[in-house]
């Protein structure tokens, strides 16, 4: 009984792997004789240590910098004559581009004349956008010249409303319908009887050019700019108000 178990076993195939399902045997075994669940763990290190697979060695250690054209020796920056490892020629410190010719002609001085031509809008913009500016004071000039008036305490611009003369006048004060001007909404509303104090409203502030005062403040030919002179004249007072405010 023995023997033919013995006869048995030894006719007997081995089993084979169903189709589809890999075996870690030496056929699956890479061109090194690792394995393939080797090839990502510790014994894989060997190929690249080795270094005889010249794309992998590429891909993990990267490139010999001196076979490049690099001189790692020199005391220069390399970003100067280096571009990159896919440029044919060397690199240049300073971009090529052309400036436009339009950026080459000076801009015209702003003179206080040109703010005679603007609309009322953009003389309004130019006082809220720019404080602390000689064009605020310049676009404030003109809208004064335009009987506008400056309110100190509600920050705002105040007309009277065309046609519609004041109900109530005095020394110090007026009443009647005014167009005032809002910044938030950006547009001109109506307030009737409304009461205007001739003590709340901002004086006028002069602006000279430079073709007015150039030779005082030195500035030449370079003075057709803006700039505030100083007052020369005594403001008007409260009774004396100009004659769209009387």
């Amino acid at each position: 009984a023995a023997a033919a178990a013995a006869a048995a076993g030894t006719n007997a195939t081995a089993p084979t792997a169903p189709a589809g399902v890999t075996t870690n045997s030496a056929s699956s075994s890479g061109p090194t004789g690792i394995t393939q669940g080797d090839r990502f763990g510790l014994t894989g290190l060997l190929s690249v240590i080795r270094m005889t697979d010249q794309d992998l060695n590429a891909l993990a250690l990267g490139f010999d910098l001196t076979t490049l054209g690099l001189n790692l020796n020199s005391p220069d920056y390399l970003y100067t004559t280096f571009a990159s490892p896919w440029s044919e020629g060397p690199t240049t410190v300073q971009p090529e581009f052309r400036i436009p010719q339009c950026y080459f002609m000076t801009p015209p001085h702003l003179r206080f004349q040109m703010f005679q031509r603007f609309h009322l809008e953009t003389l309004f913009y130019i006082f809220y956008s720019m404080p602390a500016d000689v064009l605020q004071l310049a676009a404030a000039q003109e809208l004064y010249n335009r009987d506008w008036r400056f309110h100190k305490e509600k920050k705002l611009w105040f007309t009277r409303a065309p046609g519609v003369e004041p109900t109530i006048k005095t020394a110090t004060y007026e009443k009647g319908a005014y167009l005032v001007f809002d910044p938030e909404k950006w547009t001109k509303e109506r307030k009737d009887d409304f009461i205007l104090v001739y003590d709340q409203l901002e004086e006028k502030t002069s602006v000279q050019t430079g073709d007015q005062g150039g030779q005082q403040g030195g500035q030449g030919a370079s003075g057709q700019a803006l700039r505030p002179d100083a007052p020369s004249a005594p403001q008007p007072t409260a009774g004396q108000m100009p004659q769209h405010m009387r």
